[in-house]
């Protein structure tokens, strides 16, 4: 038994590492998403400017608070996350009163990349006015070492004290867990920060891989069936509740202590996770791929016969890329033209009815949402999409030119139904997604104003 156990984990160690091997995105250029979806959720206008201020600047003034705050949340972490790999204590932060290394200590104290850049910026949606603004370089934004996907964005930088609508603070920074927040943190990616984390090694996903690392922290199989549990634990090994707990956390704690723009920041960096999930190849390890499919194309494998398995994860993986473009590739364009009678638009503004976010919201309601619409996602790319990109596991979608055209391409080659059937589908994915980051604005801003 014990043996059959270890080839079983084997098995579904090797299809998940195979999987997630492409750049792992769930919905590319969240404020595309944000914009629409929360405009007019709450009067915006009520909300008073804020000045932009540093992270260096804010970490100094609340550096004592924040000592006492990060102790309680580790706390928290540890008593109330499952799977939760506690920080070290030697990490906790510690406040010296020295700004010479305190965002190295913040960082390395919630247990980020510690060389990412946190300027003070804005990301322009189409047709936005840059106004007097100097334009940002994305390499001054990023750490990543391609940036031709955010070479389609403009960004301006801002100045230590501009006053600066809540609203796009909260809009930009929905963006940036993406540009290498959770990227090294395994003690196998080769990272000295990653040897000390306490993360252990990368649960699944390739670590030779820079964009693959942060699959961990992006991604969470919470509904899998107990057989997949049981041969592969390291399933469960996820830490996007972690990332989405903390900075909500962090974004109460700024909001009280009478700190606006980093609460909102942190409200986007928290908004950011939970949007993630609404998308269901970050909740589902292999959609379209059932569990008894699994065991037997794992079968075949170890018995010496793994292309059934090789071709189902080739295939998987062509499906999640051409979502993620022909996604932000009609959703851009909807931008460009002002196009507010959309689908894609039209579902962010008006979603599915309010959830109260609560502390199994993320599990509950938008995981298991986006588990349940899996299926028909992926029955819909196959169906839709050319088949050479989702039914040919010879091809590496990832390679093809045309990815870059993909919403011409579909309805060129598949027809006008075939592309109004695709925004349909990943439209109904779209108002779960507002829902759920309308939801947890909601709760952060309830308890901002009862503090």
């Amino acid at each position: 038994m014990k043996q059959s156990n270890k080839i079983l984990r084997f098995l579904f160690a090797v299809i998940i590492v195979s999987q997630i091997s492409l750049p792992v995105y769930a919905w590319s250029e969240h404020p595309l998403l944000v914009r629409p979806a929360l405009k007019t959720f709450i009067n915006w206008e009520q909300q008073e400017p804020v000045a932009a201020i540093s992270l260096q600047a804010f970490l100094l003034e609340v550096e004592h608070e924040l000592e006492q705050f990060l102790r309680e949340q580790e706390t928290w972490s540890r008593a109330n996350l499952p799977n939760y790999a506690p920080r070290p204590d030697e990490l906790a932060f510690k406040a010296t009163g020295n700004p010479d290394d305190i965002l190295e200590r913040f960082f390395m104290a919630i247990r980020v990349n510690p060389n990412i850049k946190v300027p003070l910026y804005l990301h322009l949606l189409p047709n936005d006015d840059p106004g007097n603004r100097p334009l940002a370089d994305p390499a001054g934004i990023t750490t990543l070492s391609n940036i031709g996907s955010m070479q389609h964005t403009t960004y301006v930088w801002l100045a230590e004290g501009e006053l600066v609508s809540a609203f796009d603070v909260l809009t930009t920074a929905n963006d940036e867990p993406d540009y290498g927040f959770d990227l090294g943190l395994f003690e196998d990616n080769h990272t000295e920060y990653g040897q000390v984390y306490g993360f252990g090694a990368q649960p699944f996903g390739n670590p030779n891989l820079e964009y693959s690392s942060q699959a961990p922290f992006h991604m969470a199989f919470y509904h899998e069936s107990w057989i997949l549990y049981k041969a592969g634990p390291f399933l469960k090994h996820t830490f996007l509740d972690y990332r989405i707990n903390l900075y909500k956390m962090l974004s109460e704690f700024a909001f009280a202590q009478n700190q606006p723009y980093w609460g909102w920041r942190f409200m986007g960096w928290g908004m950011h996770y939970v949007g993630d999930v609404s998308m269901p190849y970050h909740s589902k390890p292999l959609p379209g791929v059932s569990t008894l499919r699994m065991l037997w194309i794992n079968l075949k494998a170890i018995l010496g016969f793994p292309q059934s398995r090789d071709n189902a994860v080739q295939l998987v993986s062509n499906k999640h890329a051409v979502y993620e473009e022909f996604q932000v590739q009609v959703l851009r364009m909807a931008h460009v033209q002002n196009n507010w009678q959309h689908p894609f638009i039209h579902a962010l503004m008006n979603p599915k009815d309010l959830i109260p976010f609560s502390g199994d919201f993320i599990v509950e309601v938008a995981a298991r949402e986006s588990v349940a619409r899996s299926g028909p996602v992926d029955r819909a790319l196959k169906k839709y999409m050319p088949a050479h990109m989702v039914s040919d596991p010879s091809v590496e979608v990832s390679d093809l030119p045309e990815l870059n055209s993909i919403a011409q391409l579909v309805e060129a080659e598949m027809g006008k139904e075939a592309y109004d059937q695709l925004v349909e589908v990943i439209a109904e994915r779209m108002e779960s997604y507002s829902m759920h980051i309308r939801s947890f604005l909601l709760n952060i801003l309830e308890k901002a104003e009862g503090s």
